[in-house]
């Protein structure tokens, strides 16, 4: 199941709030555990079972770590949970291909298996949970959770398990035995839903149809000028198709009497690398710096410790979202960059004016962007050239095989407008600005319903396409 899916809106979303908002705090809990495994099972059932004896173990090992601590228990929890993520990451993306002289030796419905494997939907994001939250009881931050119902409500939880946000126990831990509903929290919950959905259907799904055709073509099949916009709208989809899945997240929690963590905040306007991952999936970089980071800082090697740790922990953020070279080489670009930027990088920047840290910022992001994306690094060397200008080797292939291209339509180019002013922070300004104008609350309403219904239509019309961040 989907948030942008006529089944959720229309009647998952409805019926649970219904039987939440009518049920005692204490019974809360446990609707939203029921909620929650109907909305995995809509997706994969044997998956779900994965992630239910993944829960188990965990929740015994933390309470095994506050009653009968063992130096071993806290590795062992470790392994498993880097284990499972790891495999199901190598094994979905490569399959058995990685092992050929494997295959003849073992038995047919192990082979069939293997070639049957999905990726269970929020590993990646229930992983990293249940690590943070056994370091924790490991480090008597928190106390293990003894209720069953309430652990399970919290990795379960539904609004969280597509693409996050990385929501740490400690952090929701008094308010999950029983949740309280506030009015204004609910009110604020639902606008902060309806701007994710809008976000996500009307401006990073429509960027989307451009952007995913240009980089499935050839290279030589486009020009300077829709690499350029197709770059850019790249860079656009992936903070609007992720932005708007945590504002969604977050405004359900909120709907449901609890606060997530914010998960973004206007990272384009960073005048520099680290300050766009200060920006930028903020639970995610943040999860790093306490779990990887300052643990390697206390044992850094002397001179290029610093460096060697920031390189490290930036490789893992690659190998998070995927075993593939790119994410290797995105990420350690990311770590390369923040490395120069602690040596002496950042020292220049703040004697030059604001302009220029910002395009070096962009420029970095979009190249980094660029290697994300592309579906091999040739294609990057290919593009790069594309987009300095070089098109000797253009190729015209027929519409039928590059449509909407070669045209850029006006839906793309106001939905590229749109996106890069509203990634500057315009709307915070105007709404400190009126926020006692009771005129400007129920136009901003009429504004976000309109939109809703925009986006419910322009849904119905087109193809479905998932959050970019669900297959991480």
């Amino acid at each position: 199941m989907n948030f942008n899916t006529a089944l959720f809106l229309f009647l998952f979303l409805p019926l649970f709030l219904i039987l939440y908002f009518f049920a005692q705090p204490r019974w809360r809990p446990f609707i939203g555990i029921v909620a929650s495994l109907l909305f995995y099972a809509w997706g994969s059932v044997p998956n779900l079972i994965g992630i239910l004896v993944l829960l188990l173990f965990n929740y015994r090992l933390g309470q095994q770590l506050e009653t009968k601590p063992a130096k071993w228990l806290l590795p062992l929890g470790l392994f498993i949970n880097v284990g499972v993520l790891a495999f199901f990451k190598y094994f979905v993306v490569y399959g058995l291909s990685q092992f050929p002289e494997l295959v003849p030796y073992l038995p047919e419905r192990i082979s069939e298996w293997f070639g049957s494997l999905t990726f269970p939907l929020g590993l990646s994001y229930i992983s990293f949970q249940l690590i943070s939250y056994l370091i924790d009881v490991q480090k008597e931050s928190v106390k293990a959770e003894k209720n069953l119902v309430i652990f399970s409500f919290y990795i379960l939880m539904f609004p969280k398990l597509l693409v996050g946000p990385i929501v740490r126990y400690r952090t929701l831990a008094e308010q999950l035995p029983a949740p309280t509903l506030d009015q204004h929290q609910v009110a604020e919950g639902v606008r902060r839903f309806l701007r994710g959905f809008a976000k996500k259907i009307l401006i990073a799904d429509v960027l989307a149809k451009t952007v995913n055709m240009v980089f499935s073509l050839p290279v030589n099949a486009s020009t300077p000028g829709i690499a350029w916009l197709a770059l850019i709208g790249y860079a656009l989809q992936i903070y609007y198709d992720f932005s708007g899945y945590t504002d969604m997240a977050i405004g359900l929690a909120a709907m449901m009497g609890l606060r997530f963590i914010e998960n973004f905040n206007y990272p384009y306007i960073a005048q520099s690398i680290g300050e766009f991952w200060r920006r930028w999936h903020i639970s995610l970089s943040s999860w790093f710096r306490d779990y990887v980071f300052y643990p390697l800082e206390r044992v850094r090697l002397p001179i290029i410790g610093q460096s060697l740790n920031i390189l490290v922990v930036f490789l893992l953020t690659g190998l998070w979202h995927g075993f593939g070279a790119s994410f290797m080489i995105w990420g350690l670009l990311h770590g390369f960059f923040i490395m120069l930027e602690n040596l002496f990088l950042n020292r220049w920047l703040q004697k030059t004016i604001r302009p220029v840290r910002h395009i070096y910022a962009l420029t970095v992001i979009l190249l980094t962007w660029l290697i994300f994306r592309a579906p091999s690094l040739k294609f990057v060397f290919d593009f790069l050239r594309l987009l300095a200008g070089n098109n000797l080797n253009h190729i015209q292939l027929a519409f039928t095989d590059t449509s909407p291209l070669p045209f850029i339509e006006p839906s793309f180019l106001i939905a590229l407008v749109v996106g890069i002013l509203l990634s500057m922070p315009i709307a915070p300004v105007l709404q400190k600005r009126f926020e006692k104008s009771f005129s400007f609350t129920v136009v901003t309403d009429l504004l976000l319903f309109a939109l809703f219904v925009l986006s419910v239509g322009m849904m119905a019309s087109s193809t479905f396409l998932p959050g970019i961040y669900e297959g991480f």
